[in-house]
């Protein structure tokens, strides 16, 4: 009995040092999206004519793997619609970012959601988000402007969270 159980323990070793020693990299498991109440912050973009409201997720962004939703207005309030985000994770204080690039998907109209979001570490975080559009929304087709009646844009935005 002593035996099988040496051979079983020596075997799922084995097993389990096989499996870390793949040099297969693991994608990170998405965060439970939630993002309830209020913003957590609202920043203007750096032309001025965007505002964006941010929520996490988890509420209190942790060290892990996190999200933040990003809701993309005009200064009249409207939603915009139709734009390509790219957010980077960037650790100012350290100069460096995250090894892992977050996926940015609209869910609603002018509504964005990035992760995951690599917090590898405590401390203070950027997001250094870019913000475009074509001058035809990214259809292809006339060249002019998009159904909410905006032309192109390229601007960017760089909120920043605290990880505890």
């Amino acid at each position: 009995m002593r035996g099988r159980l040496a051979c079983s323990l020596a075997v799922l070793g084995g097993s389990i040092l096989a499996a870390g020693c793949s040099g297969q990299a693991t994608t990170p498991a998405s965060p439970l999206l939630i993002f309830p109440g209020a913003p957590a912050l609202t920043v203007a973009s750096a032309s001025g004519q965007l505002s964006i409201d941010l929520w996490w997720s988890p509420a209190q962004p942790t060290v892990g793997y996190d999200a933040t939703q990003l809701a993309v207005t005009d200064a009249t309030g409207a939603p915009v619609a139709g734009l390509t985000l790219t957010v980077v994770p960037f650790m100012p204080a350290h100069g460096h970012g995250a090894s892992v690039e977050p996926t940015v998907s609209e869910t609603a109209p002018g509504v964005y959601v990035a992760t995951p979001l690599d917090f590898f570490m405590a401390g203070n975080w950027e997001l250094m988000t870019a913000i475009a559009r074509t001058p035809d929304g990214g259809r292809g087709g006339d060249g002019g402007a998009d159904a909410s009646g905006a032309g192109s844009l390229d601007d960017s935005a760089d909120p920043t969270v605290e990880v505890p």
